[in-house]
């Protein structure tokens, strides 16, 4: 069995058919950076179901389709669907089909689809992952190591390692038998359950059945106390029935007459809120706004007005000559001492008396005037050294005329104004009162709407508490039919005896009596030829259930010793098989490092914390095993896998993956530049290991090493054009070593 054969198409850059053929033990594939010759192991890794799009370089399954040829190229257009096909050579027929060769193929659709087929029939997922496991090649991919993976085996933890082992060794055929067999294992658990149960069914059945026989004798006292029982119990229901109605119907009758009336006033008095929601209120804003400017009007001439009072009063005030001071006397300016002494007296009355402040405002502005001019005064006897000469009287009067004249014009449109608002004034405040009026009347509907609401409620609920006494007595009735139409009681006169005797049951007890003796009577049935058909038939059953059930056990107890035994084999084989890969890791590590220690060894790994079952309690979990790797470098003191550079890991898991691959050879072995860390030293080993491993495997390797080219058989060259689609070239042995030579 080996990889014979690969066709890509539309995957990734490979955006037309691509076919690869793999004629020699060893393939190589080279190539430039960038020119997408590891698409072809990612082709390979996800025909084979791979799952992870980051192991696949990319984000959702669409990445891995062609997207078209990037500008300004634009030559290949993209492609709705990527496939990929590898066909294994299956003459001996290794791989468990039917057939000489075997072609996997999977598809990928832009949309995310992905469609499996295994020589173009349809499969699932599934039927690929068991088949490549029984061809050796595991969910690990083991066989298939990327230069960012070349020290996986080393970084994982050691239970991962081990897996990776176990399915290096071919252990997982056995672990599938094994889940297969744990799966029928518990299949035959739920069957033996169903049996259990439909046997826990059929036992008292069957029981039933044999008591039918002497049930049947006590058939007949069992009919006559049921037809007592019957006759009491109807003719006591009756009577309470047909009182209970028309007590119900006495308490009904007020309250459904409440109900109506109550229903009247509710829509009178909804129709008399929704026609006072409806009547107008307030004038409209036009009018107010006319008001408003009135009275602001009437205000600033009344202001003004003051304010010419106030300078017509300070007039008066002054005396019309200055007379110069004399010896002995007090001056002039005296008197206005005193008029300014007076006006601010009046100032701080206004303030003490007044309470509104448009009316303090307006007063404030006269008095300060009257101050202002009282100030003035008094400043101009105070600094003149001159005696001012005297105002002419003449001129004084004159302008105290003006002013009067002013305030007699202000005057008239004052009282214009005020007979103009004060009308509008009073319209608004009817108005406003007729307003009110409506608001409280509307609110007063409301409440009485409200209050007949509640009472209405109040009524629903008492009637609805009538409903459920009467869905009661229904019930009764319901029941009394019930008795009557299955019953088996007799007409016959009514016995005082009769009635006395069951004098102290209640009719709720009397009438589970009689269910208990009707099912009595059921099952006190003749014994018919159905009856005893049906109990022959039943115990049939019941006895091949029985064996059935014996033989699952058995089945059961042969699966488990199944599973046990592949354990061992299981745990056998690794023993073995970890046993030659220690021994073959210790040979290649001493052969890659030229001498030092590789070691492999078993350790006992803790459960991190007890697992709880489905009830809650803490389930014991079993220890695991897992494999820790030990490595001693040659003139060297390093014994941990950290200490070690990129190039000595690299080699370390190089050998590692050779001894795996020695022991067990997969059916092909894909190496994607896992030489790169290497010097021309240790590409020569690794170039010698390679050709004396590709005796045991198929390998296919992409690199850049010329030592590596020269062990393969068949080279084939990756490059990509201006379009980004890459291209294949083929070489034979003879020119890959001329090849290499330039």
């Amino acid at each position: 069995m080996y990889l014979k054969r690969l066709e890509l198409s539309g995957f990734k850059s490979f955006a037309k058919t691509t076919v690869l053929l793999f004629p020699s033990r060893v393939v190589a594939i080279v190539g430039p950076n960038g020119s997408g010759k590891s698409n072809i192991t990612e082709a390979i890794r996800w025909a084979l179901g791979e799952q992870s799009m980051k192991i696949l370089r990319g984000k959702k399954g669409e990445d891995l389709v062609w997207n078209g040829s990037p500008p300004p190229s634009g030559g290949v257009p993209r492609m709705g669907k990527a496939s990929v096909s590898l066909t294994f050579e299956n003459e001996n027929r290794s791989i468990p089909v039917d057939f000489s060769e075997v072609t996997l193929t999977r598809k990928i659709f832009r949309d995310g689809a992905n469609e499996y087929f295994i020589n173009d029939s349809t499969v699932r997922l599934k039927d690929i992952v068991e088949l490549i496991a029984r061809m050796g090649l595991g969910e690990q991919k083991h066989n298939i190591i990327s230069q960012g993976e070349v020290d996986r085996l080393l970084l994982v933890t050691p239970m991962t390692r081990r897996e990776m082992l176990e399915e290096a060794l071919g252990l997982r055929v056995w672990q599938l038998k094994k889940n297969e067999a744990e799966r029928k294992l518990e299949a035959t658990q739920r069957n033996m359950e169903q049996a259990d149960a439909v046997l826990r069914e059929l036992t008292p059945h069957l029981k039933f059945l044999r008591l039918q026989v002497k049930r049947a004798e006590a058939r007949e006292s069992t009919r006559r106390e049921l037809a007592d029982m019957e006759r009491v119990y109807v003719t006591r229901e009756e009577r309470d029935i047909a009182a209970e109605y028309h007590a119900l119907t006495a308490r009904r009758n007020p309250l459904v007459e409440k109900q109506t009336a109550i229903r009247a006033d509710i829509t009178r008095l909804t129709d008399e809120v929704r026609h006072a929601e409806k009547a107008p209120t307030a004038p409209d804003a036009e009018y107010q706004r006319r008001i408003a400017d009135g009275t602001r009007r009437r205000q600033e001439l009344e202001r003004e007005i003051g304010r010419l009072e106030g300078k017509l009063e300070a007039m008066s005030n002054m005396p019309h000559m200055m007379p110069r001071a004399v010896a002995g006397h007090a001056p002039a300016s005296i008197g206005n001492d005193e008029t300014l002494r007076g006006l601010l007296g009046r100032l701080r009355a206004l303030v003490r008396e007044q309470d509104d402040i448009e009316i303090i405002r307006s007063r404030f502005f006269l008095l300060m005037e009257q101050v202002e001019l009282a100030v003035d005064a008094l400043l101009k006897t105070r600094h003149v050294h001159a005696p001012p000469a005297s105002v002419p009287a003449t001129e004084t009067d004159t302008r105290a005329e003006e002013l009067e004249q002013t305030i007699r014009v202000l005057g008239v449109e004052l009282e214009h104004i005020i007979q103009a608002t004060g009308v509008d004034e009073e319209v608004l405040r009817k108005a406003n009162e007729g307003m009110q009026a409506q608001h409280e009347r509307l609110r007063a509907l409301e409440r009485g709407l409200r209050l007949r609401q509640d009472e209405e409620r109040e009524v629903v609920l008492a009637l609805d508490r009538l409903k459920f006494d009467e869905e009661k007595i229904e019930e009764r009735s319901r029941r009394l039919k019930y008795i009557i139409e299955g019953g088996v009681r007799e007409d016959l006169p009514d016995d005082a005896a009769l009635f006395s005797q069951w004098q102290g049951v209640t009719q709720e007890e009397l009438y589970r009596r009689i269910e208990r003796n009707r099912v009595k009577l059921e099952e006190a049935g003749g014994i018919d030829a159905g009856v005893v058909k049906e109990y022959e038939e039943t115990e049939a059953r019941h006895t091949f259930l029985t064996a059935e059930r014996e033989d699952v056990a058995r089945a059961a107890v042969s699966l488990g010793d199944l599973i046990k035994e592949l354990d061992m084999r299981i745990a056998q084989d690794f023993k073995d098989g970890f046993g030659k890969i220690k021994d073959a890791f210790h040979e290649y590590f001493r052969i890659v490092f030229g001498g030092g220690t590789g070691k492999l060894r078993i350790i006992t790994i803790e459960p991190r914390s007890p697992a709880e079952d489905e009830d809650g309690a803490e389930e014991k979990m079993e220890k695991e095993e897992g494999i820790e790797i030990e490595v001693d470098l040659p003139r060297k003191r390093i014994h941990s896998l950290a200490m070690l550079s990129g190039g000595e890991r690299a080699l370390t898991a190089i050998a590692l993956l050779f001894a795996i691959t020695a022991v067990n050879p997969p059916p092909f072995l894909i190496l994607d530049e896992t030489d790169a860390a290497l010097d021309e030293a240790n590409s020569q080993r690794y170039a010698a290991i390679m050709k004396e491993l590709a005796k045991k495997t198929q390998l296919i390797v992409v690199t850049h090493n010329r030592e590596t080219m020269k062990s393969a058989g068949v080279l084939y060259g990756v490059t990509m054009g201006d379009d980004g689609v890459s291209r294949l070239l083929s070489l034979k042995l003879e020119e890959a070593e001329e090849y290499t030579n330039h």
